[in-house]
């Protein structure tokens, strides 16, 4: 891989690391709903660049509502008071698992020993995680993370079949999915004031919303969109397992946020599980290159 291809997967991992611990400090100013809706609300002007993906409408606003709505739903739920922004950025990443796991069982995909012992590690890093619950996560963040990621998971299932596409066109049409139902929500659950105060919402907070609505989606799925268009997806993808490890250290220095020993030990058994899940797809991808004539 060239060196320019390098830097663009750096940028592309600082942008989704750092995402986490902007999406804490919007979160001090605004409620979790009205924050998804208004986060998705700020790309839709970009309907207007980016021509819609020639997929059918229930596949795009299933993306939107599954991976763009419920799972930003959760998370932000569980960074509003229930995790720390370092520790989401790892746990959000047990899609990884998930899709694997419901792939075989709806899809009955191949899974490799590689790939068992994978999901079996990653299993006893979240069980690390449960049992130190109350520290840096609690239980009820966990279970809103995990909810998250199953979101992601299922969307995952729906990408699987929609074929060659434009990634980021198709996160942006998907975004007309969140705005009106998590607006609506957030009037109904977190009240008229969160409303009154956008006026008034410090600047803090406005380039928070704006750099999780901007660097999130348009700059993170762009790069890695033309980055998978150049390489091959086994090449490419194992770099997303840096995306928790820049999120633990952004968090660290701009939020000021200390792990504590367990949360080290899960994060590091998780790691090490989605490491086994990676080698293990790249054993699956090349036995099956061999088996086609």
């Amino acid at each position: 891989m060239p060196p320019r291809d390098l830097v663009l997967i750096g940028l592309v991992v600082l942008a989704w690391g750092s995402n986490f611990s902007a999406m804490e400090i919007a979160l001090r100013h605004l409620p979790p709903f009205l924050f998804v809706g208004l986060r998705f609300t700020i790309l839709l002007p970009l309907l207007v660049l980016l021509k819609r993906p020639a997929l059918p409408w229930g596949k795009i606003l299933a993306v939107g509502a599954l991976i763009n709505m419920g799972q930003f739903a959760f998370l932000f739920a569980a960074l509003r008071t229930d995790a720390t922004a370092g520790l989401a950025s790892l746990l959000i990443q047990t899609q990884a698992p998930l899709t694997i796991l419901l792939s075989f069982l709806v899809f009955g995909e191949r899974i490799s020993a590689a790939q068992s012992l994978g999901l079996a590690v990653a299993g006893a890093g979240l069980a690390i995680f449960a049992a130190s619950a109350g520290g840096n996560v609690t239980t009820t963040g966990l279970a809103l993370i995990l909810a998250g990621a199953l979101c992601w998971t299922l969307g995952n299932l729906v990408l699987k079949h929609v074929g060659p596409v434009n990634t980021l066109a198709l996160f942006v049409w998907a975004s007309l999915v969140p705005p009106l139902p998590m607006l609506a929500l957030s009037r109904a659950v977190e009240g008229p004031a969160p409303f009154a105060t956008l006026a008034g919402m410090p600047p803090e907070g406005w380039l928070a919303v704006i750099y999780v609505a901007l660097a999130s989606t348009v700059l993170g799925f762009s790069l890695w969109g033309a980055l998978l268009a150049r390489h091959p997806a086994s090449h490419v993808t194992p770099f997303a397992l840096l995306v928790p490890v820049v999120g633990v250290a952004v968090a660290a220095l701009v939020l000021g946020e200390r792990p504590a020993p367990l949360d080290w030990l899960g994060g590091a058994v998780i790691l090490t599980g989605l490491a086994l899940l990676q080698l293990g797809r790249r054993r699956v991808q090349t036995a099956e290159g061999r088996a086609r004539p």
